[in-house]
């Protein structure tokens, strides 16, 4: 076999490694309900509290209501557990249909927002909240913080603006309630992205067009009265979750403790996409005070799943004995990509997957039920197909894969689009992966 022939003869191979996979287990398919995808936050915009906050990578409420619903074995005994808590759509969801639900996360700013958002908040409080409003209306704001110590994050704002929003974080924290104060600042995360010269684009941020800044404090001041309304109205006119969860900031692949095991899991861990979170919520991060240092940035991404390429993990990785995603890194090692990084990036991803499922585990009771919501990618015209790989992986682990449910079709750059063949484009995909722990 020449040189030429030897990388098609492993593209073909992992196709066929596909292929084979494929057979093994039962797909199904539900793509008739856009707003239902796993990751699609849409109806998170209109439904109490969990509107409170936009987070793009967040589920759909309702899915996770028809995931219980689905596979729920246990009635109100039953105990739900995320791995990838973010900013507890899980947990508040849950808690709304009266189940105890645990959460982890490593992310300063989604485990915050989430705690904020399932926390119990009674009538004295949201009398108190109104008074505090006023207060904000009267207040003149003349004193401010220190800006963050990150020059980027600072050009990402008007000068004028900036110093508003110095100021009112200022008023913020000097609230003497604790709920208060996480109200006005939860506000505060989420009214930064619109104030901002640059909005979320895909890994990162992209300076808005023809994009004018609200530069007078008066005026910011009403866009927070504004998000203050929602809130105070979803507090009027819903009632507090059932069952307040167990939110930990804890990693799910290093060895953790919860209080009880678990009957039901549903979870999505970053995708394998070169996504890195401590870029795309860095106005947040840092303008929220959860990243103060650089070294805070590090730790962050260093506890962090191994999605990315802007970062070298140093934590101890040992070999990863698996035929499969060594034919992938193999292949990928020989192409041209944009980022020579990118093999040993998918390497670590499935490393830390694998030990993900296998610490969970310990953390199951007999018969529990898991969902993993996972997005396949593309490099070099190879597709990533995460969730046979996952499924394959579960069932080394002594998992039973239920059934694989895939709910719509992803795409890829212009140019990975290109490079993909037609055959090859089903497995650009988003999938729920569901096992059971026996």
């Amino acid at each position: 076999m020449s040189l030429n022939q030897q990388p098609l003869f492993v593209f073909n191979s992992i196709l066929g490694d596909y292929a084979e996979l494929e057979k093994k287990y039962k797909f199904t398919y539900d793509d008739s309900r856009f707003e239902a995808t796993p990751v699609n936050f849409k109806l998170s915009k209109t439904i109490a509290r969990h509107r409170w906050f936009t987070y793009k990578e967040g589920f759909s409420p309702i899915f996770i209501r028809e995931f219980i619903e689905n596979y729920n074995i246990k009635n109100n005994n039953c105990v739900i557990f995320d791995p990838f808590g973010g900013i507890g759509t899980t947990v508040l969801e849950s808690s709304n249909m009266g189940y105890l639900a645990m959460s982890n996360d490593v992310n300063p700013l989604s485990n915050y927002i989430a705690r904020i958002k399932t926390e119990n908040y009674s009538e004295n409080f949201l009398a108190q909240l109104l008074e505090e409003r006023q207060e904000f209306i009267n207040s003149e704001l003349i004193e401010s913080i220190d800006p963050p110590k990150n020059d980027t994050v600072i050009k990402y704002f008007d000068p004028k603006t900036l110093q508003a929003l110095l100021k009112i974080q200022y008023w913020t924290m000097s609230r003497k309630e604790e709920k208060v104060r996480n109200i006005f600042h939860l506000i505060f995360l989420t009214s930064l992205e619109s104030l901002s010269t640059h909005r979320k684009d895909g890994n990162g941020v992209k300076l808005k067009k023809k994009f004018q800044s609200l530069v007078d404090i008066e005026e910011i001041k009403q866009l927070f009265l504004d998000r203050l309304e929602i809130i105070i109205e979803d507090l009027k006119n819903t009632p507090n979750p059932k069952i307040s969860p167990i939110i930990s900031y804890q990693s799910s692949f290093e060895r953790y403790e919860l209080p009880v095991k678990a009957d039901l899991v549903i979870t999505s861990p970053p995708y394998a996409n070169c996504f890195d979170y401590s870029k795309i919520y860095l106005v947040e991060l840092w303008m929220g005070s959860f990243f103060k240092t650089k070294e805070d940035q590090q730790i962050f991404r260093e506890s962090s799943v191994q999605s990315h390429v802007h970062y070298t993990w140093k934590r101890y990785q040992s070999s990863f004995d698996n035929p499969l995603i060594e034919k992938i890194t193999d292949y990928l090692e020989e192409q041209k990509l944009w980022n020579k990084k990118i093999p040993s990036m998918l390497n670590g991803y499935f490393f830390d997957l694998k030990k993900v499922l296998k610490e969970l585990i310990n953390h199951l009771n007999t018969g529990a039920i898991v969902g993993f919501v996972v997005g396949n990618s593309v490099y070099s015209g190879l597709p990533i197909a995460t969730d046979l790989i996952l499924a394959n992986m579960a069932e080394e682990l002594g998992y039973v894969v239920k059934e694989i449910k895939i709910y719509r079709k992803l795409t890829a750059s212009s140019q990975q689009m290109k490079k993909l063949g037609n055959d090859e484009q089903k497995y650009l995909r988003e999938s729920l992966v569901v096992l059971e722990w026996k």
